[in-house]
């Protein structure tokens, strides 16, 4: 009974096997079929094997041995498959990196261009494909940069809002390059930054949190800068548009002041716009003196002095602040007048810093700057004795002013009155006497040499 069982089973596997290898047999590889992997079936069965036969050196990083096998894949099924591309494009760029020989690599460079060419030919996303196209012959030849710059160009015009911020570099980097090479004249480079500098500030309002696009932007403006075409009247047209249309893009006016500064166009109206806006929105007292100063220069005193105050009180440090309110102190003396308020900033910058020598010159020079005080000669005269005082003190304390001390002493010194005139107001050379009108201060009686 057991034997019969044990022959049925035998026939009834042995009839299986029969069905199974019959049924295999039968089955086709639908590649073989499709046109894309071959014109005929001899061909697409050559695609598929090469295509396998590179595909496992590739896996392996071995691209010596993948070359043979991709090359034939490339050259007679060529629509087969998207990666055939991707893949010899990988394949290419190291052999370049890995190629010294100028006419190996230009060879190696040239496949390389038409490999991205051909796969543009036959899956299309040419704006896409361009853009790789265009940086892959930057990185392996940026000599070529009249080739990438054609590039780049077509793969912008068709990607528009699209295109990639690193594309937006290279095309500024090969106008430079090209400009360098005498290859275009300055008016395109201007033209061609507008455009890049407009495409990033368009990328930039689209995604604000973008850390990246900051610096990138910023990179952009340095190439414009360093390409040698820049002027201030260049600068100020091309990025006045740009702050009033963001006056409040704080980044984007720090990058503006320094382009500016670094052509130094400290006096034109954009300037000082960029340097108010990052100044209103973080006080610091270096800008703030500059912007000051500015406003000095163009005489709006006004606008100088508050400028002052703001930039001082965000001063910390005590030795700068009292070297800045006797900045301060000066201006609004000499220049707005207030003789009494340029005495208590000068003041203000002693109490700060015992060693502020120059607060006393600048008081001297107040001193000795006023006129008709008092009612008589004598009171006319004596600012000049209290002037002295002030330059005498200067130069003891900041030894380094001595020079400028003992030239406006020897002069103020003449207009000391003389020993008659002295005598006949009751007066005695070395006596104290306290200086009329605003200055109202002890000094002593002394007669001119």
């Amino acid at each position: 009974m057991s034997r019969i069982l044990l022959f049925r089973a035998f026939v009834i596997v042995c009839l299986f096997s029969l069905v199974f290898t019959q049924s295999f047999a039968q089955v086709k590889n639908p590649a073989l079929d499709n046109p894309k992997y071959g014109a005929d079936p001899a061909t697409r069965e050559e695609c598929l094997k090469n295509t396998s036969f590179y595909s496992e050196y590739y896996k392996q990083n071995n691209y010596k041995d993948a070359a043979q096998g991709w090359a034939i894949a490339y050259t007679i099924c060529p629509k087969s498959s998207e990666n055939l591309y991707i893949r010899g494009i990988k394949m290419l760029k190291a052999a370049i990196a890995e190629t010294a020989d100028p006419t190996a690599r230009k060879k190696l460079v040239d496949s390389l261009m038409a490999v991205h060419d051909k796969r543009i030919h036959h899956f299309k996303k040419e704006g896409y494909n361009l853009e790789q196209k265009g940086l892959d012959l930057h990185a392996a030849s940026p000599e070529r940069a009249a080739e990438v710059y054609q590039i780049l160009s077509r793969a912008m015009n068709l990607r528009g809002d699209a295109t990639e911020p690193m594309t937006l570099l290279v095309l500024m980097q090969t106008v430079k390059d090209m400009y360098a090479n005498q290859q275009i004249p300055a008016d395109s480079v201007i033209a061609a930054y507008s455009r890049l500098s407009e495409a990033f500030a368009k990328k930039l309002a689209a995604n604000p949190n973008d850390e990246k696009l900051k610096p990138m932007s910023e990179s952009l403006d340095a190439l414009f800068t360093s390409a040698g075409v820049a002027n201030c009247e260049n600068l100020i047209a091309i990025y006045t548009p740009k702050f009033e249309s963001n006056p409040n893009d704080i980044e984007q006016a720090r990058a503006i002041y320094n382009q500016l500064a670094a052509l130094r166009c400290n006096d034109s109206e954009l300037y000082l716009k960029v340097a108010l806006a990052i100044f209103n929105s973080a006080p610091s007292s270096t800008l703030g003196l500059e912007i000051a100063r500015t406003y000095m220069a163009q005489r709006k005193n006004t606008e100088a002095d508050e400028i002052f105050k703001k930039a001082i009180a965000s001063e910390q440090d005590g030795v700068k602040r009292s070297s800045m309110l006797v900045e301060q102190a000066s201006f609004v003396g000499t220049v707005m007048g207030d003789m009494v308020r340029a005495r208590a900033l000068a003041n203000e910058a002693i109490a700060l810093n015992a060693q502020q020598g120059y607060a006393y010159f600048v008081i001297g020079q107040l001193y000795a700057s006023t006129k008709n005080c008092g009612s008589n000669k004598i009171d006319n005269a004596s600012v000049y004795w209290a002037a002295v005082d002030k330059f005498n003190q200067a130069k003891s304390i900041d030894p380094t002013l001595s020079p400028d001390c003992n030239k406006q002493i020897a002069f103020y010194s003449q207009y000391f009155p003389s020993t008659e005139e002295i005598f006949f107001q009751d007066l005695e050379v070395g006596k104290s006497f306290t200086v009329p009108c605003w200055i109202n201060e002890r000094t002593t009686v002394r007669a001119k040499n």
